[in-house]
């Protein structure tokens, strides 16, 4: 059995200037052993974008579930008609309305569960994360943005990309572009593990879920109130998390530090000590080796207890030098103020 649910709220920036959400999603089941999952992302530069985001997201998930057959023929071939159906609506929409297609622009990125197989369409800068069957979560898609961070929306059909995922799964994540950076800190990009595993562990794993115990609706319900909470400063834009999940596959465990909780204390420390070298080379002293110091052995010390580096302090020798040229010349004009008295006076 497939389960799922699906979450779709406001972000705090849209509450604040009176901005409907402009997120959608769209869950639909054909069968026990397949499910679609669908989430579309309008852009906030479109009029209609919360329009969009719905007519795309909806066309494309009625599509995929009137034209799939149960057995999974041609499922990525459907998924690319999928896609075409809901650029047609959209721009249909826009056409009867007298608008132009940009005002409805809007991402797309669906999901088919089959069985432990799992089939994509990607457009724009949402994602795609699954768990696989050796237990481990990856990100299935890449965000769709250019050099300036702009994302590629549905109308740009060179953008469009669609694949059967490489391994097999048990679960599947998709998440608009707010959620989805949540998953993935800045501060582990380099990392060799660069997902938040215990965070994504709470949206996908069966066990940790409690899902079979408490149900989906439950489930959701728990996934909501997380979702209502999280900071301001981490997640401004509208949420939206889908999942879909076959109880039925079982899943290997990983090791258990793959599992730990960073330690974010720690990583942000070494990211600034890394942004200070970069930025301030001059400021670190590297001590020199000496015939009793390995070569290998050097220490690279940054002033982070004092504001500046301490100025060389002069010489003594030159203070004395100082001390005594002003002592000859003092005796040398009281030499000559005597002399002058003697001449005048005698």
């Amino acid at each position: 059995m497939i389960y799922s649910y699906g979450v779709s709220l406001p972000g705090t920036y849209h509450i604040k200037k009176g901005i409907v959400c402009q997120d959608y999603h769209k869950i639909e089941h054909c069968g026990e052993d397949m499910a679609i999952a669908v989430v579309a992302d309008g852009l906030g530069s479109a009029e209609f974008a919360d329009y969009g985001s719905r007519i795309a997201a909806t066309t494309a998930a009625e599509y995929c579930k009137k034209q799939i057959d149960p057995s999974g023929k041609e499922i990525l071939e459907i998924i690319k008609g999928s896609f075409v159906a809901a650029y047609d609506a959209v721009e249909q929409e826009a056409k009867e309305k007298e608008r132009g297609t940009e005002n409805y622009d809007t991402t797309l990125t669906l999901a088919v569960l089959f069985r432990d197989d799992l089939y994509y369409g990607h457009s724009g800068d949402s994602g795609i994360i699954a768990l696989t069957a050796e237990g481990r979560y990856e990100a299935v898609t890449s965000q769709q943005r250019d050099e300036d961070g702009r994302v590629f929306p549905l109308h740009f059909k060179n953008k469009w990309k669609f694949a059967k995922y490489k391994h097999k799964v048990s679960a599947v994540l998709l998440a608009t572009d707010g959620m989805l950076e949540t998953f993935f800190p800045f501060y582990i990009r380099n990392a060799e593990v660069k997902i938040h595993v215990s965070l994504v562990q709470f949206f996908m794993c069966k066990h940790s879920m409690m899902l079979e115990e408490l149900g989906q609706d439950m489930i959701k319900t728990r996934i909501t109130n997380f979702m209502e909470n999280i900071p301001n400063e981490q997640v401004s834009d509208d949420k939206t998390v889908t999942v879909l999940i076959n109880a039925s596959i079982a899943t290997k465990e990983q090791p258990e530090e793959y599992y730990m909780e960073p330690d974010w204390a720690e990583l942000k420390k070494k990211h600034d000590e890394e942004w200070k070298r970069e930025a301030y080379p001059e400021m670190f002293v590297v001590k020199k080796t000496t015939p009793e110091t390995p070569a290998e052995i050097k220490e690279e010390i940054f002033p982070e207890d004092i504001e500046f580096m301490p100025k060389r302090k002069k010489p003594e020798s030159r203070k004395n030098v100082k001390i005594i040229v002003a002592v000859v010349i003092i005796l040398c004009v009281a030499a000559v103020a005597l002399g002058l008295f003697l001449f005048y006076f005698s």
